[in-house]
């Protein structure tokens, strides 16, 4: 239990140090996120239905089985994104943390956890310079923050090869956005406006993990839920705010029910894997200004994995697991000429165990493309690296179950 100490502080700070920057952001509550685990981003984010006794899925809880084992998860991630609208290219790093969590061995295959991640990332910087009759402005939009998820719940096996995951899943968060005029050559005040959004909301999830021989399955169900949100508006002239309002808006924003079905299948030392996840934003009405029409999305899903088998005189090269995967998804907020900006990218993956096999660190690289600058106003180029790690001790368990 020597990690117990560190596991309410990731817990903390597992959103609060994420951002991204991107264009493409600035629609809807920002860029949706996927990824369950380190392991899952290396194979294309396919591995709903092909868990394993090491890697903590954060996103369902039916995959919490296995050993008896307390498991705790940490990822972060470092990359770049290129940016190409109708003004040129720009180049942003980002950085931050993917997500943390922890499931405790209760008994009898009963696990309880709780993790965090990341729902939607919004960051984006815009600057633009426009000359008038009489003056020369120089124009920022800038946007800041996204939504976070949480699940408390439960897995418990329901017959040998069937396990069920429920959880409650909180939903919070902040998002701002700025608006700011300066005026270069002319003696007016500068002029901005500034709209902070909190949020609060509660939903709940429903797992579902199978396995008949070599085949296994995975089902994910999200419920939509309403949150509560809090506007502060700040309107700003001559650097004093001239307007600070706060107040709690009459209107929740709605976020959407979700779906994710999985289908693997074991040949020898090699896994493969395939996923389907829609989620229903075209039902989404109350969004709050969230600077865009909304649409159902979709992503598709293919992975693969290769753990070879090894003993103690092996080389090092056979100790490690390999992954590979390719994905495509829809961006659900849709762009000024009504166009949905889709997708693409392949993954790369590597699982490196340590500690007699009983924990493991995980990398992952995705390079990825998104977005069309004709049909959506912008195109993104990312690249980048996650890395994680996920470690396992005894808990709670008697002399006699420990020795077995």
């Amino acid at each position: 239990m020597k990690y117990l100490t560190l596991i309410p502080a990731a817990l903390l700070i597992a959103t609060q140090a994420v951002f991204a920057e991107s264009p493409l952001s600035a629609r809807g509550y920002g860029k949706q996120i996927d990824a369950s685990s380190v392991r899952a981003s290396g194979m294309g984010l396919a591995a709903i239905s092909t868990p394993d006794s090491l890697s903590l899925d954060l996103l369902t809880p039916a995959n919490w089985g296995g050993l008896s084992k307390t498991r705790f998860g940490f990822g972060t991630f470092i990359g770049r994104t290129t940016s190409t609208d109708g003004s040129g290219n720009d180049a942003s790093d980002e950085g931050g943390i993917t997500g943390a969590g922890l499931a405790i061995h209760i008994r009898k295959g009963i696990f309880f956890g709780m993790t965090l991640t990341p729902y939607t990332l919004l960051e984006y910087k815009w600057r633009s310079t426009d000359t008038l009759d009489w003056a020369t402005t120089l124009t920022r939009r800038q946007g800041d923050g996204g939504l976070s998820q949480a699940l408390i719940g439960v897995s418990f096996p329901v017959r040998d090869n069937l396990r069920i995951g429920v959880a409650a899943r909180p939903i919070f968060g902040k998002v701002e956005r700025l608006w700011a005029v300066s005026f270069t050559e002319t003696a007016a005040n500068n002029a901005s406006q500034t709209i902070s959004d909190r949020y609060a909301g509660m939903g709940w999830s429903l797992s579902g993990s199978w396995t008949d021989g070599s085949w296994t399955g995975g089902l994910l169900l999200q419920t939509p839920l309403d949150a509560d949100v809090e506007r502060q508006a700040v309107v700003g002239a001559g650097g004093v705010a001239q307007v600070d309002t706060t107040v709690m808006l009459t209107e929740e924003i709605g976020l959407p029910a979700e779906v994710t079905l999985g289908v693997g299948r074991r040949m020898g030392e090699h896994l493969f894997s395939s996923e389907l996840a829609w989620r229903r934003w075209g039902a989404v009405t109350n969004t709050a200004a969230t600077g865009g029409t909304l649409d159902n999305a979709t992503r598709i899903s293919a992975g693969w994995e290769w753990a070879p088998a090894n003993g103690p005189l092996d080389p090092f090269w056979r100790r490690l697991v390999y992954r590979a995967g390719i994905y495509t998804n829809d961006f659900y907020a849709l762009s000024q000429s009504g166009h949905q900006a889709r997708k693409t990218a392949l993954t790369l993956g590597l699982g490196v165990p340590y500690a007699a096999n009983k924990s493991r660190l995980d990398i992952a690289f995705e390079l990825a493309m998104t977005g069309d600058k004709a049909k959506d106003g912008a195109e993104e180029t990312y690249i980048g690296v996650t890395i994680g790690f996920n470690h396992s001790e005894t808990w709670f368990v008697g002399r006699k179950e420990r020795g077995k």
